[in-house]
Order: structure tokens, then sequence, then C-alpha cells
């Protein structure tokens, strides 16, 4: 079953120059995948009763255009399945005015009284209804990311009280923005956006951290990531520009 919820692109979701943010595209699919959740009795607050939560584990986003303030999206997202302990999710942002942005991503279940991820129960994997439709030849969890870089770029980032969310570590759309930051200042060239973006989250960054560092260097025209800080990896991530 497809699920889909409509938004108008308004001022808290764009940048300097009018255009939809990465992170605000992240949101929208943070907020839809919680939307479906909770519609079919499997939302976070029911979950957490039980101590049971969705992390987001791996997500990639490819991008066809950015729409400006004021135009009308539409959000689409369905369940592709589960396997063990992952649950796999497509994502779409449309419009009247073409596709915007589509995605991939896979969730971990986690038991919060266990203190590690879990095989998905068919209580809870029962519930949703499957469609087998995905967008990428090659699944993001098939991605090899690289580990530590030595980075040619680099800026730090710090941390704000409303990165924080209700699991008590910085929410992972928050972590679009340390990369955008990172690439519109130090590494976009020629007014290039974004066309690719892929993230594997290693790590919690815990709600009692100041700051982070975020870096990157170039590999065959393609951005290699890390936010991290000097002793732990937060994530790694990958960023093609628009050709």
């Amino acid at each position: 079953m497809k699920i889909e919820k409509t938004h108008r692109v308004g001022l808290f979701d764009i940048d300097y120059q009018f255009k939809l943010r990465i992170e605000a595209a992240a949101r929208f699919f943070q907020d839809i995948a919680v939307h479906h959740s909770t519609g079919i009795g499997a939302g976070p607050d029911v979950l957490l009763k039980k101590g049971l939560v969705w992390f987001l584990s791996r997500l990639e986003i490819e991008f066809f255009r950015y729409p400006t303030l004021g135009e009308d999206l539409r959000i689409v997202t369905w369940s592709r399945g589960f396997k063990g302990f992952k649950g796999y999710r497509e994502y779409l942002i449309d419009s009247s005015q073409g596709k915007v942005a589509r995605g991939s991503g896979v969730w971990l279940f986690y038991d919060f009284m266990r203190k590690r991820i879990i095989k998905v129960p068919p209580e809870i994997s029962g519930l949703y209804e499957i469609e087998q439709e995905k967008w990428f030849d090659n699944e993001i969890d098939d991605w090899v990311s690289t580990g530590r870089i030595e980075p040619e770029h680099e800026t730090e980032v710090s941390l704000r009280y409303s990165d924080v969310d209700v699991n008590g570590h910085v929410n992972n759309t928050v972590y679009f923005g340390f990369l955008e930051t990172l690439y519109h200042k130090t590494m976009m060239s020629n007014g290039q956006s974004v066309k690719n973006l892929k993230i594997r989250f290693s790590r919690e960054i815990d709600k009692d951290r100041e700051h982070i560092r975020v870096g990157a260097k170039k590999v065959n025209g393609v951005y290699i990531c890390n936010i991290c800080d000097n002793s732990e990896l937060y994530a790694e991530a990958e960023i093609i520009p628009m050709g």
C-alpha cells in the first residue's frame, strides 16, 4: 500500500535562494514514514511503550530538481518488506510540475530494554501491505562505505538543543543539514546542486555533545564524507553533484 501526503513548501523548508533544502526533503521522508506506521497502529507512540523503536540505518536520495517557496508537493512512501531486523522503505516527492526526488531507506528495529537490534516480530511486520516497486537497481544496503577519511574540505558544526529528538540523540535528518553546510560552504562549484546523496549512520550523536566535524574528499568526481569527532565516526556519506 502506498501512503501519500501533501505539503506546501514553506519558509522553514527553503534556503536563502528560496530552494528546498536537502534536510527538509529528508524530514519529509521521515515524517511520512512515521505517518504510515502510526496509521496502521505501529507508530512511535505504540512502540516506545514496549521499549521498541525504528532507527534509520541507510538512506539514498536522488534529486531531479529543487522546488521553491509555495510549490505544492505530493510525498509518497511504501514498505518494501522486512528481512530479519531490517525494514525497507521507498519514497517519492513530486508535484504537478514533475518529479522532485526519490529515495530508498533501510531501518533497523531496536529493543531499548535489551539494548540491541532485534528481528522484526510478525505482529509488527504483518501490519504492513508490501509493495515490491523500488527505485534503484543497486540496493543502498549493498553500498560499501569507506570508513574514516583524510578530508580535503572540513568544517565544524555546533549542535543545538533543537537538533535532539524524542530518543535523546541528534535526529537523523539533521545530519543532512551538516552535509549541506559542508557542501555549500567548501565544496560547491559552478553552482551545482546535489544530485545524489547516500548516507550510512554508524553511531548516535548524544544530546550532550556540543560540536562535530564534517569533512570530505573528492574521488573520481564523487565526494566521500565523514561526520565525526576526534574519537567517533557518526556517519559516512557520498555526494554526487548534478552534471
